[in-house]
């Protein structure tokens, strides 16, 4: 008996992946998407692509269930995640305050950063902030709106590459590795290293004092395929194809479950939700959701960045969205011609919900480092599209259940 169960359960998630394929396909050739990106479409190896869609299902128990479909099976082939490994680190960070529980320490509260190793910087100020000193809260906000990258390295330091890939290990996402900045002056070696956090109440007085850190665990990952291009462009200099086993790298399919697990934390598996409250979860979805322009502190201006700076799906091929109730609640990936895009896609006037992750690789030169991507000729025409596709068949099957 146990054994005919497991044959049905196979059956069933082969089943599942055939119908998304099907699912997929049919959306993308009924909008002749199939037919405008024939290419991309019939060579899914080499523009590295990855399309899930996952539907949002409440039933009559006021559930929410999760039915996920594949353009492509998953792969653990390597693609460089760039800024999409900024959200696991936002909820890590806002995770880490409260396991430390001590007394006034929230992510609001003010730090100062100090420098012991030759890639650090010192920060002890922040114009962005409203009273001019760092936060934890403000640096996730300037990741979340803008992808700032300095914002980034010092929540990266704050946790450690260590604690990072420890957590994301116990979670289940076991090929996660985190282990470098954004910074080109740091080598591998340097970003094993982690600056002094000291966080302080109104009057200056230490609330708690983070020690320098250094990681002397495992740096490299476990990706197939980590060599991209066929070369490297370093100045005038052309260099052989890179090799990125030392580099960040989250598997795309795990990057979409992270989305899932902030938007929906009740309709996934326990053992893979981080440790937030109500609040943090709200923090996290309303950066996630927010235009640049509607922030107040940290302030941006909207010529330097528009509404689609960081909202490629659905809006990628659009500056404004202000003549849309459709909003994006998203995190990006974007360099060396990797384009990616996880997105949760909610409409407050219609009531679609639906959650769309993109990824490809747009370099038809496959050289690495020259900044000739197709990312305005192919990659945002194709999430842009795709994304409103779906957009539309959800709609119409919402206005159908009616």
């Amino acid at each position: 008996m146990k054994k005919k169960a497991c044959i049905l359960v196979v059956l069933s998630a082969m089943y599942l992946q055939c119908c998304g394929q099907n699912i997929l396909k049919a959306i993308l050739h009924n909008d002749s998407l199939d037919t405008k990106y024939k290419e991309v479409l019939t060579h899914p190896g080499k523009y590295h692509l990855q399309v899930i869609y996952t539907r949002v299902i409440h039933d009559k128990n006021k559930h929410t269930i999760l039915k996920k479909y594949f353009l492509e099976p998953p792969t653990k082939k390597y693609y460089y995640p760039a800024s999409l490994v900024k959200l696991p680190l936002a909820a890590l960070a806002l995770e880490k305050i409260n396991k430390l529980k001590i007394d006034n320490l929230t992510k609001d509260t003010r730090l100062s950063i100090d420098s012991s190793h030759n890639c650090e910087t010192k920060e002890h100020y922040d114009t962005t902030a409203a009273n001019g000193y760092p936060t934890i809260a403000q640096y996730l906000k300037r990741m979340l709106l803008v992808s700032d990258n300095n914002a980034y390295n010092r929540t990266y330091e704050f946790l450690s590459p260590a604690y990072i890939n420890k957590r994301l290990h116990e979670m289940g996402y076991g090929s996660a590795t985190i282990n470098q900045r954004f910074n080109g002056g740091c080598d591998s070696t340097d970003n094993r290293y982690t600056n002094k956090f000291t966080f302080l109440d109104n009057t200056s007085n230490i609330i708690y004092s983070q020690p320098a850190d250094y990681n002397s665990g495992n740096i490299k990952n476990h990706a197939v395929h980590t060599i991209i291009g066929k070369s490297f462009q370093d100045g005038n200099r052309r260099l052989p194809a890179k090799n990125f086993r030392y580099n960040n790298y989250i598997p795309f399919e795990d990057e979409n479950y992270i989305l899932l697990s902030l938007i929906y934390p009740k309709a996934v598996k326990p053992s893979r939700r981080f440790n937030l409250t109500k609040d943090d979860y709200a923090f996290l979805k309303t950066y996630m959701g927010m235009l640049p322009r509607e922030s107040t502190y940290p302030r941006y201006d909207s010529k330097d960045y528009p509404d689609n700076y960081k909202k490629y799906i659905f809006f990628g091929t659009s500056g404004n969205t202000r003549d849309t109730s459709v909003r994006s609640y998203n995190i990006v990936g974007r360099a060396y011609g990797f384009l990616a895009d996880c997105a949760y896609i909610k409409d407050s006037k219609t009531g679609v919900e639906f959650f769309l992750s993109i990824l490809i690789y747009v370099n038809e030169k496959d050289i690495l480092n020259t900044d000739d991507y197709q990312y305005d000729s192919i990659g945002l025409p194709f999430m842009t599209d795709v994304g409103r596709a779906i957009y539309r068949y959800e709609l119409k099957k919402k206005k159908k259940k009616k």
